[in-house]
């Protein structure tokens, strides 16, 4: 658990590929996110960004909320004007609010002959109206779709306003069971509800604005945003932009009016509402703009929000200095507490998980992820969903960025080893490609190998086009505040380097290729001056990857760092140094490759492929440093264990050959198994390794 009052029950979030250890339950191995009040060193980014709630029994179908559909509608939206009144008062359905709303939604027709407009938003909300211009419209509900009856088709340069109400109480909604949720804070006393806090708050990534209001669900269509909100009075109320007023209502009620200047997608809109004690500070970056920064805690929280959130303007400082100017000028970063297993980056006010709160800062990497959102996600926003590692990606690597910048080379590097071969041994095969993630989130691979995609690119392209990279691509006046695709961070990429990088992107997005790689010392020829070395660097993989390789030229004066960028079969490399060398080696720096010399793991298993399982069969490839015996057992998210098979002798791996490829195939009738997650534990002797596998019908 992360929070012990919390009634319901938050199982940990598991990383793709992880060799399991020897004790418990084979669906929870130690890298994943600790089940008890964290104590841990460093989560998995989706433990320190996402709650998968699961109820005791149920496994995470992934196909029972699909996206919303990404076509434009035929039109634009505009802008949403929001007036929500947020009753926490108990209800027939504990931890869940009682919303009663009204969006005015400003729009225009991009093509001719709209007389149909399409919203999202889930059944479990009664839709009480639908006017424009004052006049009752006929609306039918389709899934999760309202669509709305125009009395006319709509004009191509002549914008609308079409004003709908709605009702209820919003579920839980999506993989990540998010929306606008309700919960109580104890207040550190959990015998006495009496002094219970509600917290009322919006988790909304990726498509769950639509359970609590209705919108056209996709990032795709950024809008100018108001958000009035109307609670009991005691709270105080936090959303994007800037605050406008705060007025008495009706006794009893206090109404708190935000308006955000710059247009947001509807995953990022936002709304808190607690007991907050409230204060800021006047941040000056030595290379930027103010940050104007604020903080809202529960009061009992605050002196740990100080300690977690105190280096703030330090990050912005670096952020600023490495990025350009915070990209919400004239606006606050608010930085709000809630009670929920993670954090969200909403434009200009990130969300911050109650959990976090521990009087030290072992989450503090969390605090840079978020603000670094406020670029790459917030201003920056991807186009699609397929394209969501330049969010996570970008971010992750910033916690890298700021681990380089406040502790050394070498905390990055352990970064690196832990979001990369750490928590991948397979090195990120058989958990699908960044071009197409699936799941969209929860997802490791698009945190994880999309910080990995920046930092071979820098070992590429070098710091200094890097960096420029970077700036360049943040503040390109045609992505700012707009949407964004790998396509533009390629052609940035490009132009920075000066030359074509379609080979690297190809490799490292579209493929789940691991390099295969031997290497070779090269003596000079005769004549070669002095402390001139060289090396063969060959691959041995198909396809073939384009990546920067770490060596040490060992010389008397000491060891001199070289990067060899291999993209071809084989390639000679030589450098000249100023002393004779006595060795070349592979630097001490975490790699995504593997050396051919190198032995297999005791039990490595790679797969399934693909994953998710779409048909009726996957394949993994098992790799033995020994010839063994191996059985399977089949797990589901309980823990459960539903089937054991013995696969037979499978023989050792040569080094750097292919394992031993075993075929699973789906069982039918009464074994077979419905859409979800599962865990494939395979056993060699003493050794045993977990593989997640997700059944998408």
């Amino acid at each position: 658990m992360l929070k012990r009052s919390l009634a319901f029950v938050v199982p940990a979030i598991v990383v793709s590929t992880v060799v399991a250890p020897a004790w418990g339950p084979p669906f929870l191995p130690t890298a994943a996110c600790a089940a008890t009040e964290p104590a841990a060193t460093i989560l998995p980014a989706p433990c320190k960004r996402f709650e998968a709630q699961v109820r005791s029994g149920q496994a995470i179908a992934l196909t029972d909320t699909p996206p919303p559909r990404a076509d434009d509608r035929g039109v634009d939206i505009l802008s949403y004007d929001l007036d929500l009144l947020l009753d926490p008062a108990p209800g027939p359905t504990a931890g869940v609010v009682a919303l009663t709303g009204r969006v005015d939604i400003g729009l225009v027709a991009v093509r001719a002959g709209i007389d149909t407009l399409v919203l999202d938003l889930v059944p479990q909300l009664a839709c009480d109206s639908v006017t424009l211009a004052g006049v009752p419209l006929v609306y039918t509900r389709e899934g999760e779709e309202l669509r709305i009856a125009l009395p006319h088709a709509l004009a191509t340069a002549a914008p609308e306003t079409v004003t709908v109400a709605w009702h209820g109480r919003p579920p839980r909604h999506g993989n990540l069971y998010v929306g606008l949720m309700y919960r109580r804070d104890d207040n550190g006393t959990p015998a006495d509800t009496a002094d219970d806090i509600p917290l009322m708050f919006s988790i909304s990534e990726p498509w769950s604005a639509h359970a609590w209001w209705p919108c056209k669900d996709h990032p795709a269509d950024k809008a100018l945003v108001s958000l009035a909100a109307t609670v009991p009075a005691g709270l105080s109320v936090v959303a994007n932009g800037t605050l406008g007023q705060v007025v008495e209502g009706p006794p009893g009620w206090v109404r708190y009016e935000w308006r955000e200047a710059y247009r947001l997608p509807t995953y990022l809109v936002s709304v808190a509402a607690s007991r907050y004690v409230s204060w800021s500070e006047d941040c000056r970056p030595s290379q930027a703009p103010a940050v104007p920064l604020e903080f809202h805690a529960l009061e009992r929280d605050r002196a740990a929000a100080e300690v977690l959130l105190g280096r703030s303007c330090a990050m912005a400082d670096f952020l600023t200095g490495r990025l350009g100017p915070y990209p919400f000028a004239g606006e606050k970063y608010a930085q709000v507490e809630v009670i929920w297993g993670g954090a969200m980056e909403h434009t200009t006010a990130t969300s911050i998980g109650q959990f976090m709160y521990t009087g030290d800062r072992r989450f503090e990497q969390v605090v840079l992820h978020e603000l670094a959102h406020q670029w790459f996600g917030d201003s920056l926003t991807p186009a699609g969903w397929q394209d969501i590692w330049l969010n996570e990606g970008f971010a992750t690597y910033a916690e890298a960025l700021w681990l380089e910048h406040s502790e050394g080379p070498a905390a990055r590097d352990d970064f690196l080893q832990l979001v990369g071969p750490g928590r991948h041994p397979a090195l990120f095969a058989g958990e699908g490609t960044l071009a197409e993630p699936s799941p969209v989130l929860p997802n490791t691979l698009v945190y994880d190998k999309g910080a990995w995609v920046l930092h071979m690119l820098r070992g590429i392209i070098g710091d200094e086009a890097f960096f420029r990279l970077l700036r360049d691509y943040a503040n390109d006046p045609r992505l700012v505040q707009g949407l964004v695709s790998t396509a533009d961070l390629v052609a940035h990429a490009e132009a920075a380097a000066g030359r074509g990088l379609g080979a690297f992107f190809d490799g490292w997005l579209t493929t789940d290729a691991v390099p295969v790689l031997s290497l070779e010392p090269r003596p000079g020829r005769p004549g070669t001056p002095p402390g001139s070395a060289g090396v063969r660097l060959r691959q041995h993989q198909a396809p073939l990857m384009m990546l920067p390789v770490p060596l040490l030229l060992h010389t008397a004066a000491g060891a001199v760092p070289v990067t060899a960028v291999l993209e071809e079969r084989e390639q000679d490399f030589r450098w000249q140094t100023g002393a004779a060398v006595d060795s070349i080696t592979v630097a001490p720096q975490p790699l995504l490759a593997r050396w051919l010399a190198s032995p297999p793991a005791a039990l490595d298993v790679r797969g399934p492929m693909p994953n998710p399982v779409t048909g009726d069969e996957a394949a993994f490839e098992l790799i033995l440093d020994q010839g063994t015996q191996v059985t399977v057992s089949i797990y589901d998210m309980r823990g459960l264990k539903l089937s054991e098979a013995a696969l037979g002798f499978m023989p050792a791996t040569e080094a750097g050959q292919g394992g031993t490829l075993w075929r699973w195939r789906r069982p039918a009738g009464p074994a077979a198994l419905p859409a979800g997650t599962y865990w494939f534990e395979f056993r060699a002797g003493e050794h045993r390794a977990v593989r997640r596998a997700t059944l998408l019908r």
